[in-house]
């Protein structure tokens, strides 16, 4: 009997013992200056659970390097030739990945396991390709961005060029094409003058924040050489066609470019009766304007028409010439390159050509020639041609004036530039 009350005795000693020895290990492990080891271990799935491998994503985001092709980045990525030839194969149709261009962003994810999951390429600002692996083919479709817009005004008055005075006023350069495709027809933009100034409401379109491109111009004050000279949007309500007018209403649009290029080249020689000809040395009729500008820049059709003549004409080299519907001729001398064909048709501002100094050229130039309707070649820079757009209509003049009154308080709104913008923002 003492024997079984002596055990029994010593597991209660022992019970008593165990409990001490795990409330105090418990107490010490949960003090506030340790870590709950006991939970740390028992949370294991404190960052998540393990995803597996054939659903977790993994994506790769850069631009293309110059002088690369698809072929060259999806290498790079583990594709094979048969991958590469199947997935461009497959997309033709919607965007030829043949065609791809440095700096456009793409990305490309893939399973953890490594099988294909999309590609995406940037084709321009607005659009962008997506290509899903899909049932063993690759499906293609495009995709586009959809921008906020915010309406933006700038004023500046010109101390040595265009490009300048808006970069100095935190806008971006390109703004100046912007101006040129409104203003082309009125405006030689190769006469600007030192105090020439300018006021305009145009469009920013950003995406995610960020800005992305210039929208319309809305309305524009460009005075050059003491005269003002307008434009502002106005929207067909019927067609929803959008065109540019001056303050009374007539289409800004003219028959004719005053320069056949889509910047500002540097004239070399004027129109003239009697000039001294660089290479024979004599007095002879220029009936042109040379332009000087680098081997292979883009020619364009001063207005539409229909190509009479492409090809080489003896002194004057490779030669386009074009017949426009007013009866005029335009002529287009010294090219190093034709784009265009007899008989094609080409609308205002599409490149028919590039410059050189083929023919008889003491460096590359254009030769830039009009002639009227009666064989009489004319001095480009001094010839003014009527409207090609149509003015608002008598139904719709009453509406046009009050929205180009609204656009002229808000232009005389703006303040005049008078100091360069000293800032350091651009575009944005």
């Amino acid at each position: 009997m003492w024997f079984r009350r002596a055990f029994f005795l010593l597991l209660i000693l022992l019970a008593g013992v165990t409990g001490w020895v795990g409330r105090s290990w418990v107490a010490e492990s949960t003090s506030p200056s340790e870590p709950v080891v006991v939970e740390a271990v028992a949370s294991s799935n404190l960052f998540g659970p393990r995803i597996p491998d054939r659903f977790r994503i993994d994506r790769f985001e850069d631009e293309f390097p110059h002088n690369s092709t698809l072929q060259d980045v999806l290498f790079e990525h583990d594709f094979t030739p048969q991958d590469i030839h199947q997935l461009i194969t497959e997309t033709r149709d919607v965007h030829n990945l043949n065609r791809v261009k440095a700096g456009h962003r793409f990305a490309i994810e893939r399973f953890g396991d490594g099988r294909f999951r999309r590609l995406e390429y940037d084709i321009d600002e607005a659009s962008y390709l997506v290509v899903n692996y899909v049932a063993g083919r690759y499906e293609a479709v495009v995709e586009r961005r959809h921008f906020d817009t915010h309406v933006a005004e700038v004023s500046g008055r010109i101390t040595d060029n265009l490009w300048n005075t808006l970069t100095s006023r935190g806008e971006s350069g390109i703004l100046v094409m912007s101006i040129y495709d409104v203003m082309q027809w009125d405006i030689d933009f190769t006469t600007i003058q030192p105090n020439d100034s300018f006021k305009l409401i145009f469009e920013k379109l950003s995406y995610e924040g960020e800005f992305v491109k210039y929208g319309d111009v809305i309305a524009l004050q460009f005075n050059h050489g003491g005269k003002d000279f307008y434009a502002f949007q106005f929207e067909d309500p019927s067609t929803g066609n959008k065109k540019y007018y001056d303050q009374d209403g007539k289409g800004v649009k003219k028959a004719f470019l005053k320069v056949p290029f889509n910047y500002n080249p540097r004239v070399s020689s004027n129109f003239s009766h009697s000039r001294l000809h660089p290479v024979s040395k004599q007095r002879r009729p220029h009936l042109g304007i040379d332009y000087a500008a680098p081997t292979g820049t883009p020619v364009l059709a001063s207005a539409s028409g229909r190509i009479t003549f492409a090809g080489w004409k003896g002194g004057n080299g490779k030669l386009v010439k074009i017949r426009h519907p007013n009866g005029y001729y335009t002529y287009y001398l010294h090219l190093s390159k034709i784009l265009v064909k007899a008989g094609q048709s080409v609308a205002q501002g599409q490149q028919i050509g590039r410059v050189g100094s083929t023919g008889v050229a003491t460096g590359p130039h254009l030769d830039y020639r009009i002639q009227d309707k009666r064989g009489k070649f004319i001095n480009p820079r001094k010839y003014v041609a009527l409207p090609s757009d149509t003015g608002v209509s008598k139904e719709l003049m009453e509406e046009f004036i009050a929205v180009r009154d609204r656009l002229q308080r808000q232009l005389d709104l703006i303040p005049e530039a008078t100091q360069p913008f000293d800032g350091t923002a651009v575009a944005g």
